[in-house]
């Protein structure tokens, strides 16, 4: 599927499922009709596969230039032409060409740039500038916020899975607490398993323990947890709870007893955060597509 993007008042497709951007489009607001030409004559340029080498080679772990021997070798000459099904089969991944309704030539955006460099300088301008506000908008700002916040909670993750001999004992433990214990305050605190602890606070946030998660959603917990697909707003609540998980540990609370005083301050501590209506609603929209 692809959505539009503005470019000089012109509206270009992305695809949806990669981002790419559709190069041919550019072309065509360039020259109506002539964006396929455009596109070509911008692959046949020498200077263009220096930089798709380059960008491979950063970009791309899997390729081997060794592979993209062949066509660096005949780029330049008269005759060169190389096709994208061509490029695909020399290993790159930052171009597709699809066919049908949405067809065209896509790339990735840093591609799409370095093509509206080539075609013409108002559009490169252009396209920087739209570039530049999209990417703040989808992974500027809020991302920066997200990505804070989420190796906040990893740092503090620490607090609650941090030895017992590493930390300063209460003499007594709470005596709100119904598992208390006597005797020597150096083993007053209960050994506790962390990752039971870790899903208490999970419980308390999304009612999901970290292995009914992976369960759930196979394809998700691949490579990642669930505190990956975590709002900003969600992972600044995680934070303060396992804040307060680890004074729960030390106070010697039960299972039962942390689970209900977190689930609670995860409530409160949502509302505290979503300082609007409208972050409310972002918040439960998310979690709606989301499913969890």
């Amino acid at each position: 599927m692809a959505s539009n993007i503005t470019i000089a008042d012109t509206k270009i497709r992305m695809d949806k499922d990669t981002g790419f951007i559709c190069v041919t489009d550019i072309g065509n607001a360039k020259d109506p009709g002539g964006g396929a030409d455009h596109v070509g004559n911008w692959l046949r340029n020498a200077n263009t596969i220096d930089f798709i080498e380059a960008w491979e080679m950063r970009h791309n772990p899997s390729f081997n230039s060794v592979e993209f021997d062949g066509v660096k070798r005949r780029a330049g000459r008269n005759a060169f032409r190389v096709s994208v099904s061509e490029l695909k089969e020399a290993g790159t991944t930052g171009i597709l060409a699809k066919q049908g309704r949405y067809g065209g030539t896509y790339c990735a955006i840093d591609w799409s740039i370095h093509f509206a460099n080539w075609l013409d300088p108002h559009f490169y301008v252009e396209t920087i500038d739209i570039f530049r506000k999209m990417n703040d908008r989808l992974y500027g700002r809020e991302d920066l916020y997200q990505r804070f916040s989420r190796e906040l909670v990893a740092e503090n993750y620490g607090l609650i899975t941090q030895a017992n001999s590493q930390r300063k004992i209460p003499q007594q433990p709470n005596l709100l607490t119904s598992n208390k214990k006597s005797g020597n305050p150096k083993e007053q605190v209960i050994n506790h398993l962390s990752q039971v602890d870790a899903d208490i606070v999970n419980l308390a946030m999304w009612g999901l323990t970290a292995k009914q998660w992976r369960t759930k959603f196979p394809k998700l917990s691949r490579s990642k947890n669930m505190r990956d697909y975590a709002t900003d707003i969600e992972l600044k609540v995680l934070n303060v709870l396992q804040i307060i998980m680890r004074q729960l540990q030390e106070d010697q609370y039960s299972g039962e007893e942390k689970l209900d005083r977190l689930h609670e301050k995860a409530d409160e501590m949502v509302k505290f955060y979503c300082k609007t209506p409208e972050q409310m609603e972002q918040l439960k929209t998310h979690r709606k597509k989301r499913g969890w």
